[in-house]
């Protein structure tokens, strides 16, 4: 028992020994604080001790351009009257805007200085507010000069005036940049620059710089405001054009009787416009390249259709109604068609499908070996007849094929057959100038004759065809007891075969310029086949053809075809087939 009241005392002395040692602590604490306080008040006090004791300006004090730091009034006033005490100010600021120059005058601005109150604004400097405050700014301005305005006047009037002369001097407005053309000139405006005067930072700036009394130069803020630059690429794009020529307008007038008059080629370079637009002046102009059309529209109109390319006539059994009727209607067709450079004609579009409703007959067609009636036979005839024409006229032939037997109203490889769906004659204006089909016909013979302009003189075109070989028709006999006895009748005639070798040769001044391979054409043999009964007569060996029995125009092997065949001997006519 005696030893838990031992530990308990032990513990009652240690804490009142930590009760001790806290309150030693706060006392020190509170001793400490306000030995502070009373250090910051006696240094306070001292300052203010010394401010109040002493009639000098604080040490650090600037005014305009004297440093009175220390000066009593008298040493003040002496500084400031010895700078500023003259009634005429002499100093001028400059003040730069851009590449211009402008002074203004303190004297002009009405600046004046109020010596007096400037000196005692220099004095009051640390001797007003709390002794902290004081304090403070006795301490700071010992390491950091203050620079104070002096007590100024200055003329508003002034100042504004000289604001709004320099802002009407400098300030323009933007103007965009542009170019035209007229006649053969590109007239550029690069546009002017835009200049504007910030009049408030201006006024204000010169405002703090006089009654500071800084007189430096300065330097205006100008905004710029910049058109947009011209682009040599897209003047040239928009300017250059080709020169359009002077033509027949055939989608104003499909009859041809129109003629639409060119249009000048313009042409300009961008190094041209460039160097233009890299010179120092706003306005520029640049000459351009113009091309006129070839012709006007008179001159056109005077060569247009002026001279028959090539022609051919040929003639039909007028006998053969039907054939006759299916070759007049396509001739009527081809009649008036015109074609411009670098168009092609085409005989199958021209004359269109070969039917009954569009008014075609039926007549003789070939069909493999045989013949036999169709509607539209007899219109290879009409497509033989201008590529015999075109031909002579020295165009581009795009598709042409021979008949599969020879044809009498044209030269061998100088016929053109067609099929409806299949097979086309077509050909190209190669030429210079729009090309008319005109047709005509008679009783019994048709005219192609191809229309345009010949600007070569002189110039002539002949066809030279090479028979290749020779394949002489045969005569066959067949039994055909529906004959009376021992007669005979023809079933088909007979056709020699060839094949020949055809040149396109030009003259001009009646001399050879050029000879170019035209086309190869194959022609069937097809034997001539009598139908006969033989029961009351002998039949005749078959054998080759009798002297007599081949078609006109044949010729031998290796011998050149007749070149004087013309549109006034066609050969012959065909009473039956194409």
């Amino acid at each position: 028992m005696s030893e838990q009241k031992k530990n308990i005392g032990k513990r009652q002395a240690a804490s009142s020994a930590s009760r001790k040692r806290k309150n030693a602590a706060s006392i020190i604490g509170v001793f400490l604080i306000v030995l502070i306080i009373f250090g910051v008040l006696g240094f306070c006090g001292y300052t203010a001790y010394n401010i109040a004791m002493s009639g000098d300006i604080f040490p650090g004090v600037r005014m305009g351009q004297c440093d009175l730091s220390g000066m009593d009034r008298a040493e003040a006033r002496a500084a400031l009257e010895k700078v500023y005490g003259s009634a005429d100010i002499d100093a001028v600021i400059d003040i730069q805007v851009g590449d211009q120059l402008f002074t203004l005058s303190a004297a002009e601005a009405g600046l004046t200085y109020d010596i007096p109150a400037s000196i005692d604004r220099a004095y009051a400097y640390g001797r007003e507010g709390d002794l902290i405050y004081r304090a403070r700014q006795y301490w700071s301005t010992a390491r950091n000069p203050q620079q104070m305005e002096l007590v100024t006047t200055l003329d508003r009037n002034v100042l504004d005036a000289c604001v709004d002369e320099i802002a009407a001097a400098v300030e323009q407005p933007m103007a965009p940049s542009s170019y035209s053309y007229k006649d053969g000139v590109i007239t550029l405006d690069k546009g002017q620059v835009g200049y504007s005067l910030d009049k408030e930072h201006l006024y204000s700036a010169l405002d703090n710089k006089l009654r500071t009394a800084d007189f430096t130069a300065m330097e205006a803020v100008r905004k710029e405001s910049h058109p947009a630059a011209l682009n040599a690429l897209v003047i040239a794009a928009s300017v250059n054009r080709e020169v359009e020529q002077t033509t027949l307008d055939l989608k104003a007038d499909p009859s041809g009787n129109t003629v639409r008059a060119g249009t000048q080629g313009i042409n300009v370079t961008e190094s041209a416009l460039n160097a233009a637009l890299s010179s120092a002046n706003r306005h520029e102009t640049v000459q351009c390249t113009l091309t006129d059309p070839d012709y006007t529209v008179d001159e056109y109109k005077a060569l247009l259709f002026r001279d028959v390319l090539g022609q051919c006539t040929t003639d039909f059994n007028p006998g053969n109604k039907g054939r006759t009727t299916n070759v007049l209607l396509a001739t009527d067709f081809c009649n008036g068609v015109i074609l411009m450079p670098g168009d092609v004609f085409s005989y199958n579009d021209s004359v269109g499908p070969r039917t009954y409703e569009r008014g075609f007959k039926d007549a003789t067609v070939y069909v493999g070996n045989s013949a036999e009636d169709g509607v539209g036979g007899g219109i290879c005839q009409v497509s033989s007849t201008i590529y015999y024409a075109a031909l002579r006229a020295d165009l581009k032939i795009v598709e042409r094929y021979a008949h599969s037997r020879m044809v009498t109203y044209v030269p061998l490889g100088e016929d053109a057959t067609v099929a409806w769906g299949s097979k086309d004659f077509k050909f190209e204006n190669n030429t210079d100038f729009p090309m008319k089909v005109v047709t005509s016909h008679k009783t019994n013979n048709l005219t192609v004759k191809l229309y345009g302009t010949q600007m070569v003189e002189n110039k002539e075109v002949k066809i030279e065809t090479t028979q290749l070989s020779k394949t002489p028709f045969e005569v066959v006999y067949e039994v055909d007891e529906t004959l009376a006895p021992g007669t005979e009748s023809v079933k088909s005639n007979g056709y020699t075969g060839y094949k020949t070798e055809s040149y396109r040769v030009v003259y001009i001044d009646g001399k050879e310029v050029s000879r170019t391979f035209e086309n190869k054409s194959t022609y069937k043999k097809y034997d001539k086949v009598i139908l006969h009964n033989p029961t009351a007569a002998p039949i005749t060996p078959v054998g080759p053809a009798p002297s007599g029995g081949e078609e006109p125009g044949a010729v031998e092997p290796g011998v050149p075809i007749d070149p004087n065949w013309n549109n006034n001997n066609s050969g012959g006519s065909l009473s039956s087939g194409d």
